[in-house]
């Protein structure tokens, strides 16, 4: 059950879906909703006359705490009437970079709620960064909003992207309150790799068994790519089916190799529809 929600703040553009899922959430399972805002204290940079003077270095801090102040007083202003327990937090990156701020209160709740990451969005590289240390870094799961999505509490249909791979276990774990106010759910195989190492004998049977113990009602899907990336024929089947939430598990190589080559996180996180929850 998810008691504790982080919604960090990254920007204006990005705020509204994150906020209304995780308000929704914290009424449905009256839970606690913090809105962080980190102060960005720019790092001070040597130059050819050596280090940064103290005064310019303490003026640009004060300056950046200033601009989240504001920005935190802002936000408390217009959800002073939230219908749900919510404070605004404001925290200093001083030593870190503001990703890793991110990654360090969420650790200490029980989801982030984030936007996903259109192409060519102007705040993608600060977006990106938030997702990959709050995945990366908390241990906690991590739901990704669409600006025009909304987060359905009891879905019609959950889809699980199913790999035989920790993420993907940890994933499903994870999703488990939604997945319990599901419908149904469809735990869903592209291209599997058959074998003792891999899907054993029958993909997707045995974690179908093991949400069936559940209570869950499941159903077993097995589905080639068709030539087309992982990603696209995981939503095409999810808009086939009406799905209300995708559940996967994020980054399972490197992140390195997914900007060199791409990736399903990267792809889901740029092009998703719905909802989806991600857990490392």
């Amino acid at each position: 059950m998810f008691k504790d929600i982080l919604v960090p703040w990254i920007d204006d553009d990005s705020e509204a879906a994150p906020l209304d899922a995780a308000v929704a959430l914290a009424k449905e399972c009256e839970a606690h909703v913090a809105m962080l805002v980190v102060v960005d204290v720019p790092a001070p940079m040597p130059s050819d006359w050596g280090a940064m003077a103290y005064d310019l270095y303490a003026r640009l801090h004060e300056e950046a705490r200033a601009r989240a102040q504001k920005k935190a007083e802002d936000l408390r202003a217009r959800f002073v009437n939230l219908d749900a327990p919510f404070e605004v937090r404001m925290a200093e990156a001083l030593s870190l970079y503001p990703s890793n701020t991110i990654a360090m209160h969420a650790r200490y709740a029980d989801l982030t709620v984030l936007s996903s990451v259109p192409q060519g969005s102007a705040e993608a590289g600060l977006r990106h960064d938030a997702f990959h240390a709050a995945l990366l870094q908390s241990g906690q799961p991590v739901l990704v909003m669409p600006p025009k999505a909304t987060l359905a509490l009891t879905p019609k249909k959950a889809v699980i992207a199913w790999k035989p791979t920790r993420e993907s276990s940890r994933a499903v774990r994870d999703a488990m309150p939604f997945l319990h106010a599901a419908d149904s759910v469809d735990v869903l195989v592209i291209d599997p790799k058959v074998g003792e190492a891999a899907h054993g004998g029958e993909p997707g049977a045995d974690l179908a068994t093991h949400l069936a113990r559940h209570g869950l009602d499941v159903e077993v899907v097995v589905r080639p790519s068709m030539n087309f990336s992982v990603a696209y024929a995981l939503l095409d089947y999810a808009r086939q089916v009406g799905a209300d939430l995708i559940v996967a598990g994020g980054y399972g190589r490197s992140r390195l190799r997914e900007a060199m080559l791409g990736g399903v996180t990267r792809e889901l996180l740029q092009t998703t529809h719905l909802p989806v929850l991600f857990a490392h």
